[in-house]
């Protein structure tokens, strides 16, 4: 069973102002046959596939999910 916890309209909105000025969505473009795969791989591997991409990119530019998280909590 799924329990859906919900957020108040007012965090809704607070997340989102914080989304907008600190976010940048990154995206790139598959073919259909290559996104599945890549999906199931995640499944397989128990993530997700913008945990797998998040974490890809940050090891790239040297950085990691700890020091994002640190900066996020200033």
């Amino acid at each position: 069973m799924v329990t859906y916890i919900t957020v108040p309209r007012s965090k809704r909105a607070a997340n989102n102002k914080w989304d907008k000025e600190n976010m940048k969505i990154v995206a790139c473009k598959l073919r259909k046959e290559h996104a599945e795969q890549f999906k199931q791989y995640a499944k397989d591997n128990g993530t997700t596939p913008n945990a797998l991409l998040k974490s890809y990119v940050l090891k790239t530019i040297g950085k990691s999910d700890l020091d994002i998280l640190e900066k996020e909590q200033e």
